[in-house]
């Protein structure tokens, strides 16, 4: 290119200039406008990419909240479940060049000596299912497995939480949904132990293949330190404490109402729709609501209920983290509500389970939408 521009290098006529800087103005925008192609794919996966995601997720949410909030009114709902998006990009390029022939004076300052258009479009479509299957009904309405229970309790900071929210009984300690059914102290006050020796490296939730089970609690070098602790703990669960007080402790889990001899922790469960139940009693409802009685009843909360709430408000609120509007009021959950935000998340990782459930049974899209400009 240098020794073609060369020859340009003095140009000794004013058609030579013009020429000239026309050629120069068409390779420095070629260049320019190819440089800028090869770098659409990139940016369109970085940038796409993240917005894309984004929209899902906070629809997903939108979604699950809405549905939350029309169970409490006793109303129908359904789910559309996005099984796909496939964005079409179309890049167009245009180049102009004007240039004038005669007297300078006839044409000076009416020419634009050269002009590129490089326009970017992207398509969408957008793939959805309704659902409906009967294998997402059973995933939603059976009890929550013991290895999901497993893989929350390990996380450590929030083992109280997912205790609290999953598990509705151990050895005979009742943990209800609502007081209709009367809780049993003893259970919170397992929690809190088992929160204590965990936090102490004492005590871990382990899956262990050695077991029939598969999952087992361990406790080990607690002596004399934490004796006492691990002796009400297992008076809890109404096990004996061995008199080898330095023996390593393995406690295998059951799925079950009751235990096996007294030698392990028998374990039952919530089930998905349980959480979805606890999470429409905790919706606010409006004054002009509860006197027309559109809204169904639910019995008070048990504990594992207290610290959690849907807000409504007849204004958009602001500083929400998810929000959606029905029958003229916005209920919403708060940014700065932990225990419900953590609820809430709870809740739409076992309900995408219940989805994903869902998925497996479908052979094909039912709805595709492309959206157009």
């Amino acid at each position: 290119m240098l020794n073609y521009l060369e020859g340009y290098s003095q140009p000794k006529s004013r058609s030579h200039k013009q020429l000239f800087r026309i050629t120069v103005a068409l390779l420095c925008l070629f260049f320019l406008l190819f440089s800028g192609c090869t770098q659409i794919g990139p940016r369109t996966i970085s940038v796409g990419r993240a917005y894309y995601n984004e929209a899902i997720n906070d629809t997903e949410d939108e979604q699950m909240l809405l549905s939350i909030v029309k169970g409490r009114y006793g109303e129908t709902f359904s789910l559309l479940a996005v099984r796909g998006v496939t964005a079409n990009v179309r890049v167009n390029t245009n180049v102009g060049v004007q240039a004038g022939f005669g007297p300078g004076e006839n044409y000076a300052g009416n020419l634009v000596p050269f002009s590129g258009v490089l326009a970017y479009e992207e398509n969408p479509t957008i793939t959805y299912s309704p659902v409906q299957s009967e294998q997402y009904l059973r995933q939603l309405m059976s009890p929550i497995p013991l290895d999901i229970l497993l893989s929350l309790v390990r996380s450590g900071t929030y083992s109280k939480t997912y205790l609290n929210l999953i598990v509705n009984r151990i050895n005979g300690m009742r943990n209800p949904d609502f007081l209709d059914v009367q809780p049993d102290q003893r259970f919170q006050r397992f929690i809190e132990l088992n929160f204590e020796l965990t936090r102490a490296g004492k005590l871990e939730w382990v899956a262990d293949s050695k077991k029939e089970t598969g999952y087992a609690v361990w406790i080990s070098d607690y002596a004399p330190t934490y004796t006492e602790k691990v002796r009400e703990y297992l008076d809890l669960l109404e096990i004996s404490m061995p008199e080898d007080e330095s023996k390593d402790l393995v406690l295998p889990i059951y799925f079950a109402v009751s235990g096996r001899g007294g030698s392990g922790l028998a374990i039952s469960t919530r089930s998905t729709f349980d959480l979805i139940q606890i999470l429409r009693a905790a919706v606010e409802i409006p004054q002009e609501h509860a006197n027309s009685g559109v809204a169904i009843s639910y019995p008070a909360m048990s504990p594992v209920g207290n610290n959690i709430r849907i807000y409504a408000s007849k204004d958009e609120p602001k500083g929400a983290s998810v929000a959606v509007k029905h029958r003229d009021y916005w209920f919403y959950i708060k940014q700065t509500d932990t225990d419900t935000k953590l609820f809430y998340l709870t809740l739409r990782v076992m309900w995408d389970v219940c989805l994903a459930a869902d998925a497996d049974q479908k052979a094909e899209p039912i709805l595709t939408i492309p959206v157009s400009r």
